[in-house]
């Protein structure tokens, strides 16, 4: 074989172990643990999650690397530890499993009636098609993912604002997502973070983020 072919065999080789590393690897989840690096609502909203959840960082930081979206599941794992009383590190075992939300619910005994507590009507779109089929079979509803994560973060925003769940989902079509809420009760301290550091509102977008993070409808 050439020495030309076997260079170009271990290109290739290079390319499909990178490939092959975990998504994660790359990714700094700073803003987690430290105010300093949260640059938007979103990760504001999770910093908060980690805040409010007792876990250290030394604790939780080798946890990350297993978790298939840590954006979207992460504050599922906190709110379902709080309620099932599961240890943290079996919940991410079952995530991992790529298990559903609503299957993972099941399994530990939590029902999916925690993700509507102060939403007692129909909250419109875009979670009025979860709360009907929910409504109609409390027991035996599977609700995607993304619904499970969506609603977990309404309840979530409720608790540390004292807001209604109800008010807190009634702002989705609005583009009011659960972090964008809180972010505007709390007047976004994140920003005087960055004021310190001479970084303005860099990076700071308001909205919804888009791109990963985001589980798969199921």
């Amino acid at each position: 074989m050439s020495l030309d072919r076997l260079a170009r065999l271990g290109f290739v080789l290079v390319l499909s172990l990178a490939a092959a590393s975990p998504a994660g690897a790359a990714t700094s989840f700073d803003f987690l643990f430290s105010m300093d690096r949260v640059h938007n609502d979103n990760q504001y909203f999770l910093n908060l999650a980690v805040s409010n959840s007792g876990y250290q960082r030394p604790a939780l930081e080798p946890l990350l690397p297993r978790v298939p979206y840590v954006e979207a599941d992460l504050p599922v794992l906190f709110f379902l530890q709080h309620a099932s009383g599961w240890p943290l590190p079996n919940l991410v075992d079952l995530r991992a499993q790529r298990a559903s939300w609503s299957v993972i619910f099941t399994r530990v005994g939590v029902p999916l009636d925690v993700l509507f507590v102060g939403i007692p009507d129909d909250p419109g779109p875009p979670y009025g098609n979860a709360w009907g089929y929910w409504k109609k079979n409390p027991r035996g509803a599977r609700l995607r993912d993304r619904d499970v994560c969506d609603l977990v973060q309404v309840q979530l925003a409720s608790r540390w604002v004292g807001a209604p769940a109800y008010e807190v989902v009634r702002g989705y079509p609005r583009g009011v997502t659960a972090p964008v809420f809180v972010a505007d009760k709390k007047g976004r301290p994140y920003h005087a973070q960055q004021g310190k550091h001479g970084e303005g509102k860099q990076g700071g977008g308001h909205g919804p983020k888009k791109g990963h993070g985001k589980p798969k409808s199921h």
